[in-house]
């Protein structure tokens, strides 16, 4: 056992499912004077006053002085394709010439052009160049990260990523939720048709057999796969026992959000097109948990998703990084917070909710993650900030003096 203690105040949203609509800014408490104990498991076991806990937790010999520093929960970054090799900077480039997702593709960038780099490289490879991008996740505040494959489009290559995502968890120390993305796009040598086939009955099985992922997500979007596609799927990887997410609306308003809430989702992501219909239907979802990416719109030069008005529905709102080598190169979960307050019209309670707690939710975590309370892993973060709306206004820096997982100091020192 240990306490962590002289917390000068902890700062967390309390539940184990995801927050909505008012919820996301009345359903967080702000302890004064905080500490936290936490046992040999990495568990907290008592949270609250500092003189309410040491009195209750007499005899622990362990204590950590936190020096004042103000305790926030570890973000849940839900949302990443952190597994890659090769940059993609020269479409950097192309986007400030105005070029557009669709014409960056078309030109041979986008997806392809990792595909291209990740074919011609082994587990081993791709894991020693991408975990350095998951160490500085954990730097910022990251504590749990959703990965996802989707640069294979090959059953083996796709296999080949899902295992490297599991080794850089390893590697890191950061816990990693790892997601079957075959359905990213279309490889070049296959017909969407055939694709499809491989997908159901070639990748699927071997996913399910290695127990490669978690989750099955598909790029449900204008150009990639339509809704019925996307549908067959997922009801495919259901039936293995798969849990699903989904790209939805983020090129066009093709009712992806709608198709996720129907197939009980646990997120509909990107959300950039989606309409009023789509909204309600989020809404009206007790799962499906509208994960948004500002740092992906930023960069695509597109309006961010309308997350005002999603709240104001009553869905229930995350944010991640997407961090990725084209669209979206950055693994700061600070930085997505920053532009969803500055872009997205969110409160800083808002968006601390959405990238913890409702991050959680996005990836079935919220019984165990996203927030500070007894029971809870042990995941939280040691600012030198002297509020919570001081984190999205110091714009791009990082405040954070320790990161602590399970109960563990893993970056930074006291």
């Amino acid at each position: 056992m240990k306490i962590y203690r002289n917390i000068s105040a902890l700062i967390t949203p309390l539940g184990k499912t995801a927050l909505r609509g008012d919820g996301m800014r009345k359903n967080i408490v702000t302890v004064k004077d905080a500490t936290i104990v936490v046992n040999d498991d990495g568990i907290i076991t008592d949270v609250g006053s500092e003189k309410e806990i040491l009195e209750k937790n007499k005899g622990i010999t362990e204590e950590i002085d936190c020096k004042g520093l103000l305790a926030l929960p570890g973000f849940v970054d839900s949302h990443t394709h952190a597994v890659f090799m090769g940059e993609r900077s020269n479409e950097f480039c192309m986007r400030a010439e105005g070029r557009s997702y669709q014409e960056i593709a078309s030109a041979g960038g986008g997806i392809h052009s990792s595909v291209e780099q990740v074919r011609h490289a082994s587990a081993k490879e791709i894991s020693q160049y991408s975990q350095k991008f998951v160490r500085n996740a954990l730097s910022l505040g990251t504590t749990t990260m959703e990965i996802k494959s989707g640069y294979g489009l090959s059953a083996e290559s796709e296999i080949t990523l899902l295992h490297a995502a599991k080794r850089i968890g390893e590697l890191t120390g950061m816990e990693i939720v790892r997601t079957w993305l075959g359905a990213h796009a279309v490889p070049k040598e296959k017909t969407q048709t055939e694709y499809i086939e491989e997908l159901i009955n070639e990748q699927l099985p071997r996913v399910i057999k290695e127990q490669a992922a978690e989750f099955c997500d598909v790029f449900c979007d204008e150009g990639y796969f339509t809704n019925e596609e996307t549908e067959r799927i997922c009801n495919a990887a259901k039936r293995a026992g798969m849990k699903i997410k989904l790209h939805a609306d983020e090129l066009a308003g093709t009712g992806g959000a709608a198709l996720a809430a129907k197939l009980g989702s646990y997120s509909a992501d990107h959300l950039l097109k989606i309409s009023n219909a789509g909204i309600v239907a989020l809404a009206k979802s007790e799962r499906t948990v509208a994960t948004l990416l500002p740092i992906t719109a930023m960069c695509i030069r597109s309006p961010y998703a309308p997350a005002r008005k999603m709240i104001e529905a009553g869905c229930a709102v995350a944010i991640a990084t997407d961090c990725n080598p084209g669209s979206s190169m950055s693994e700061n979960m600070q930085l997505a917070i920053s532009l969803a307050v500055i872009g997205m019209q969110m409160l800083p309670e808002e968006a601390l909710i959405a990238a913890t707690l409702n991050g959680a939710a996005a990836i079935d975590r919220a019984t165990t993650h996203g927030s500070i309370e007894k029971g809870k892993i042990a995941d939280f973060v040691l600012y030198d900030i002297p509020s919570l709306s001081y984190l999205a206004y110091h714009i791009g820096v990082s405040d954070i003096v320790t990161v602590v997982k399970n109960g563990k100091m893993v970056s930074g020192i006291l």
